[in-house]
This record gives C-alpha cells, structure tokens and sequence, in this order.
C-alpha cells in the first residue's frame, strides 16, 4: 500500500470513528502521556453520539480525574460535530480557557494540519 493510501485509509477511520479521532486528539494535545484505550471511552462516545441525534439534551460525564473526559467532551467532540456538520451551533464549556482555546482554534496538530482540515472534512471551512 502506498504511503498516500495509508494516509486516506487513517483519514477514513478518523472521520468516521469518534473514539480513533480522540486518540489522535490526546496526542495532540497531551504528546507527552501514553494513550490507554478502554471501555469508558465507548461509553463517553455512545452518549455523546446520543448527544448529536438528540437523544440526550443534558449529559454530565462523572469520571475520576485523568479520565480524558475533557478531552472528550471539550476539546475532541466540538471538533467532529463541526468536521461533519460545519453549521452546528455549539457552546463550548470548560473549567479550562486552554481547553476551549485550542478545540477553538481547529486543534493544530504536530505536522501542523488541523485535525478539523478539509482533507479530513473536507466540506469544513476553517476561518
């Protein structure tokens, strides 16, 4: 497989599997800590995939701390809706400015593509 190949094939995952997006996400804005997959995050995506349908118009996430709720729910979820929905209203909340700063500013990336980019969306416009 070429190496531009393997690049649509993780963009495809991304786009279309929430949990694989907040990964990439964590090693966006946390490069440093290993990511540790696991159950919860399924949950946290489950409910918030019922949060977009709207299913739920509430949701609270009690998780013990380091649990990656906020990169969940702040910083990595506004920046999928938007990615395939570029009209959603969203309101932003976080106990963090950094967190609501960096889900605003489309999550740059190391290789300096937003991980919201219209190669991976590609009907987003980033202004």
């Amino acid at each position: 497989m070429k190496r531009e190949d393997e690049r649509a094939v993780v963009r495809a995952i991304l786009r279309h599997d929430f949990v694989a997006f907040v990964e990439r996400c964590f090693h966006t804005v946390s490069p440093g800590p290993s990511f540790l997959p696991n159950w919860h995050l399924e949950a946290i995506a489950y409910r918030l995939d019922q949060v977009v349908r709207g299913e739920i118009r509430r949701l609270i996430i009690t998780l013990p701390p380091r649990s990656l709720k906020s990169i969940c729910a702040s910083v990595a979820f506004p920046a999928f809706v938007l990615g395939h929905n570029p009209c959603a209203r969203l309101i932003a909340v976080s106990y963090s400015q950094d967190l609501t700063s960096k889900a605003r500013a489309g999550l740059p990336s190391r290789d300096g593509e937003p991980l919201v980019s219209r190669r991976l969306f590609p009907r987003t416009r980033l202004s």
